[in-house]
């Protein structure tokens, strides 16, 4: 995530302390301009469900009210 948008950080939900700990040492992880699209190239291939960001909080009712400040 942080490879494609450096400005976003992805924040994983867990309960479990030691998935929060394995969660956060993923972001010492690099990966290489080849891995990254090969793992881009796999994703691409399968349809995505649910909440993705931005196109869905920019036409929420909460997202419009700041957009003017």
């Amino acid at each position: 995530m942080l490879h494609k948008y450096p400005n976003v950080v992805p924040i994983p939900d867990s309960k479990n302390k030691d998935r929060i700990i394995e969660n956060l040492q993923a972001s010492s992880i690099t990966l290489s301009n080849e891995e990254f699209k090969k793992l881009e190239k796999a994703l691409a291939q399968h349809q995505v469900f649910g909440h993705r960001g931005h196109n869905e909080s920019e036409n929420s009712d909460f997202s419009k009210k700041w957009k003017n400040k």
